[in-house]
């Protein structure tokens, strides 16, 4: 029976002693450091909880500091025609009114805010000057074009189709960059006729879209749409 071989000094790998002075070294700082770690995560994560619950509870009063500090200033701002400027301004300094004497809960004031934001109220203005300037530089055809595309447009906001970003897609020819903007851009006037061609392309494409009949509405009024927003809000909270 052959014997299995022994173990040679070359084989057997040399055994590290500790010395004195690693023992007293012990596992250094890495443990507490984890420790540390994990501590400051548990409280980052209950910071964000408890920062998320206030501001949770906090939405009528950002809803209010919104809708009085920047969005009446803008509607002050805006080429809508004055009667119809009037009006959503009251309609809005009504809703911060309501707001303020603790009118709505918290859920419809975030929905109510959502809503508005999301309405081409500013744009709607911006399509009167668009139009204006057809009128009055433009062919007939094109200027008739412009009245009805742009009413076609208005309607599909009247009926839930379109919000304010498409509002301002349709607008992107006779937009310019301005940093000083709440949008960060403006109408770049005077218009050209090129310009206006291609927003009121722009417009009838977005009015087919959404199947809107190719006529010219003159029935749809913004007022009319921020009210029904409103109670909307109100009944339904956000989308």
């Amino acid at each position: 029976m052959t014997e299995s071989p022994q173990p040679t000094d070359e084989q057997t790998p040399p055994v590290h002693e500790l010395t004195a002075e690693e023992i007293a070294e012990g596992p250094g700082w890495l443990p507490a450091c984890l420790a540390g770690g994990a501590l400051l995560g548990i409280a980052f994560f209950v910071f964000c909880g408890v920062s998320t619950w206030y501001l949770f509870q906090k939405r009528t009063e950002f809803a209010i500091r919104t809708l009085r500090d920047a969005y009446i200033p803008e509607l002050e701002q805006s080429l809508l025609e004055p009667d119809e400027k009037s009006k959503v301004i009251k309609q809005v300094t009504k809703l911060v009114d309501e707001m303020q004497r603790g009118k709505y809960e918290n859920w419809q004031s975030a929905g109510i805010l959502q809503r508005l934001q999301r309405m081409p109220v500013i744009q709607w203005g911006e399509l009167y000057a668009v139009d204006a300037f057809a009128q009055k530089n433009a062919s007939s055809e094109v200027a008739a074009e412009t009245t009805k595309q742009l009413s076609r447009l208005r309607r599909s906001v009247e009926i839930g189709r379109t919000t304010s970003f498409d509002f301002e897609d349709v607008l992107t020819p006779v937009y310019i960059a301005d940093a000083n903007s709440p949008n960060g851009h403006r109408l770049n006037q005077p218009f050209d006729v090129d310009s206006i061609i291609e927003v009121v392309n722009l417009a009838r494409a977005v009015a087919d879209r959404e199947d809107v009949p190719d006529e010219t509405f003159t029935d749809v009024h913004i007022e009319s749409i921020v009210l029904d927003q409103i109670n909307s809000g109100i009944a339904e909270g956000g989308f």
